[in-house]
């Protein structure tokens, strides 16, 4: 005999079937009932239907706030990244025309949206290197570092799609004064387009991934549950040379991501 399913699953899936079928009163950014009410419907107990809304809020569909109540979550853009695939991608596409460049870029490939549906919002700055970026990078600590911070949104949603926080060296980005402009983001071809403006090529990228639980900003700005996983991507490049130019720490939200990787293997020979 089956177990019988508590009481706050139950309400919990009732919950989540109405926010699929767009139900009135269950769509985006809609208020659900308060607990009072629904406890005055009969619905269950105050502890029940609490159990139920905070399932739903792990489960990335609602969104509660202490003193504004339950609303349903808006839609976020799911990401498929397939690195190997991307940083092919990206580099072929540093070599084409301007207007191309303009156009396309990894973060619609990894959502599936269009290149005008994605915002870019970057904020740099300088700062001394510390220990770790120093042996990264392999300069002296407090070597003068240019910091880059981005993040992306859609028109209707502020909601980041994830945090980046990208290095290089500073007097190797001065090359081309228009590499420490933020005004200039999106910078059309990405990376590899602006290595290559200071003659460096990117030869191979190097990936480090990991999780862990997301701290309250970055589940703020992520729009994701507190205590939520986090996928944490160490992204290195290195050029031609053997030099480490470009470092960035990537926050992706683990309910929206997914991680794709298809490796070729050598054939036996018999």
């Amino acid at each position: 005999m089956a177990p019988k399913t508590p009481q706050w699953r139950g309400l919990a899936d009732q919950i989540a079937q109405d926010i699929a079928a767009g139900t009135p009163g269950y769509r985006p950014g809609d208020q659900l009932p308060q607990i009072r009410d629904l406890v005055a419907q009969g619905k269950g107990s105050k502890t029940t239907v609490l159990a139920a809304y905070k399932a739903l809020e792990a489960e990335g569909l609602v969104s509660m706030v202490r003193g504004h109540g339950t609303k349903v979550r808006q839609p976020t853009p799911h990401q498929i990244r397939r690195h190997q695939e991307r940083y092919v991608w990206e580099k072929k596409l540093a070599l084409r025309p301007d207007e191309v460049r303009r156009n396309n870029g990894v973060v619609d490939k990894d959502t599936g949206l269009k290149h005008d549906q994605i915002e870019t919002h970057a904020t740099f700055s300088a700062i001394p290197a510390d220990g770790g970026l120093a042996e990264r990078f392999g300069v002296d600590t407090g070597t003068l570092m240019l910091h880059r911070q981005y993040w992306h949104s859609t028109p209707e949603d502020s909601t980041a799609l994830s945090l980046i926080d990208s290095y290089m060296v500073h007097a190797v980005a001065a090359r081309n004064p228009d590499l420490l402009d933020s005004s200039k983001e999106p910078w059309p071809g990405g990376t590899h387009h602006q290595m290559s403006t200071i003659g460096i090529e990117i030869d191979r990228i190097d990936d480090g991934i990991r999780t862990r639980l997301a701290t309250q900003a970055e589940a703020r700005k992520l729009g994701i549950p507190a205590g939520s996983a986090v996928i944490l991507l160490d992204k290195t490049s290195v050029s031609t040379g053997g030099d480490v130019v470009e470092y960035s720490h990537v926050v992706l939200p683990g309910e929206r991501t997914e991680l794709r990787y298809s490796v070729p293997l050598e054939r036996w020979t018999r």
